[in-house]
């Protein structure tokens, strides 16, 4: 399959109250790439999520998949996705191995492959011992793995998880984390949203950071710090009044402290989340309540 997996251009969403959940978005998802879509809750990654799985049909714009168009032809664009909503939950009473096999069925495999699919997906997943075990007996990280395997159980190129690891522990969320790079590396594409900056920065190869709506940056994590000069910084005072200076050279943030009269500091590589609050804005308010 050569078509690009999913394009996404100039998509805008309008909700009927006035309020615009998504502005001129554009995006490209490479094939067998992993790409994070970062953001608070209310930015608008589901709003351009479930436009993208055709749940929604945009205001404006265009959304494509493998070459189909999404808007005009949701049928068959769907058919080429694995999707796991943020709001999914199971079905009651109904066994591990049960709701994989049925939903392979409903996902158009034949009986016996659905079983065969089931089985190998339990193992995949680490659910062997929870097999035949009910919703109601299984953790919140086991649900959860059961989600993803509903997710891929037809073995599509495409995969698209809204906040999959929302509610995890961090064990559970690890776990969840060498999944996705194993089904990457089978030849998926994956595309998730998250407002973890710590699985943005450890998981994807591309992150893409919304706010208020508006796709404000794409690129590697490392492209993002070296593009906007966030590669190190220097943090100094009190846990309740710290303060961090951002720059791309330690020499020079260290002299900027020093110059100060700052005789206790600490060097280090700034994180994604350094990144994402200078971009948006949350650094200077952040700095402002400090300093107030």
């Amino acid at each position: 399959m050569n078509t690009t997996p999913i394009e996404v251009r100039d998509l805008n969403k309008k909700y009927k109250d006035g309020t615009w959940a998504n502005r001129n978005i554009s995006l490209v998802v490479e094939h067998g790439e992993l790409l994070g879509i970062l953001g608070p809750n209310g930015a608008g990654k589901t709003t351009l999520i479930r436009q993208i799985t055709t749940e929604l049909v945009p205001t404006s714009g265009e959304v494509r998949i493998f070459g189909i168009d999404g808007v005009s032809r949701p049928n068959e664009a769907k058919g080429y996705m694995g999707v796991m909503p943020q709001e999914a939950s199971l079905y009651w009473g109904l066994s591990v191995r049960h709701h994989l096999r049925i939903f392979g069925k409903l996902r158009g495999l034949p009986a016996k492959t659905a079983s065969r699919r089931a089985e190998e997906l339990i193992s995949d997943l680490g659910l062997g011992e929870h097999r035949d075990k009910v919703t109601e007996e299984l953790s919140g990280g086991l649900r959860r793995r059961i989600l993803v395997g509903i997710a891929s159980v037809s073995e599509p190129p495409l995969l698209i998880l809204d906040e999959p690891s929302v509610g995890l522990d961090p064990e559970a969320r690890r776990y969840l984390w060498d999944l996705l790079r194993r089904y990457q590396r089978r030849g998926s594409t994956v595309l998730l949203t998250t407002h973890y900056m710590e699985e943005a920065e450890a998981l994807c190869d591309r992150v893409g950071i919304i706010h208020e709506g508006s796709l404000i940056a794409l690129d590697t994590v490392d492209n993002l710090k070296a593009a906007h000069g966030y590669e190190f910084k220097v943090t100094f005072g009190s846990d309740e009044g710290a303060e961090t200076i951002y720059g791309g050279d330690t020499g020079m943030l260290v002299q900027q402290a020093q110059d100060r009269g700052i005789q206790e500091y600490a060097v280090s590589l700034t994180t994604l989340e350094d990144v994402y609050l200078g971009l948006t804005g949350e650094r200077a308010r952040l700095n402002e309540r400090a300093e107030g």
